[in-house]
């Protein structure tokens, strides 16, 4: 009886810990090339983004970098985008049927903060503007927060 109990336990303790390592991840770039998205999140506490292609409604990782040099000669539009003031798409995100593009536009590139969120509905090859949002922070409010701060 107390060998159960000790196993329940120790199951019990594993799976918390197990749980509560789950990596959190930050979309940062996305590009779209053909019918396929690449999706550059930065996961917390390391210095290179993970990077995954988004084909056909799955996500899987694309490549394992250990250098953010590597990411950048495979989409050299990241490093343009960090500084401008064009709409940037930043990640996809797929909720039901439908699939959601995420873009930022930097009012001043300087400023992190006077950035603009749009969130797009993709059908049948058209976007529609869904929702706009004045901040990062509005965002993270927003039904679509899950597309930017990945669990």
């Amino acid at each position: 009886m107390k060998t159960k109990a000790l196993f329940a336990f120790a199951v019990s303790f594993l799976s918390i810990c197990a749980f509560s390592q789950k990596k959190k991840e930050m979309a940062v770039y996305a590009e779209k090339k053909g019918n396929d998205y690449y999706l550059v999140r930065l996961e917390e506490g390391k210095q290179v983004p993970n990077v995954y292609v988004y084909s056909n409604g799955i996500t899987k990782p694309y490549k394992n970098y250990t250098d953010l040099k590597d990411i950048v000669m495979d989409f050299p539009g990241m490093m343009d985008s960090n500084n401008s003031t064009k709409e940037e798409m930043v990640s996809v995100l797929k909720k039901g049927d439908k699939l959601y593009e995420i873009t930022t536009q930097r009012k001043d590139p300087k400023n992190f903060e006077k950035t603009i969120i749009t969130v797009y509905e993709i059908f049948q090859g058209q976007k529609r503007i869904v929702e706009e949002y004045d901040t990062i922070y509005d965002l993270a409010g927003s039904p679509y927060k899950e597309a930017i701060f990945i669990n």
